[in-house]
């Protein structure tokens, strides 16, 4: 799940990020971030770059493929979620949870 997570944080930012972005966006440790990368980064998911306007900074991309599992596993996630939230909270609930979320990301 936390790769997974870290594939849509990317997705999601549109852009390249330094490890640390990652790790403030997903709420884990810097350690943690670095494991997934690792496993990502051999999955070929993930790619690791100097940054060209300060080589001190690492930048993470998705790679095609990244890009590839997130199309074909979004609409499962999708339904998954739907399906398990749909069976616990009534409609009123799931709009309240709805803007719960949105108050906070």
């Amino acid at each position: 799940m936390g790769r997974w997570c870290l594939l849509v944080a990317l997705k999601s930012s549109g852009r390249a990020m330094v490890p640390s972005e990652l790790s403030d966006d997903l709420a884990v440790t810097r350690a943690n971030i670095s494991n997934l990368l690792n496993a990502l980064e051999q999955a070929g998911r993930i790619q690791r770059n100097f940054d060209p306007t300060n080589r001190r900074r690492i930048l993470v991309s998705l790679t095609p493929e990244g890009h590839e599992i997130i199309l074909n596993v979004w609409p499962v996630y999708e339904q998954t979620i739907a399906q398990n939230v749909g069976n616990k909270l009534t409609l009123e609930e799931q709009e309240q949870l709805k803007n719960l979320l949105k108050k906070l990301f």
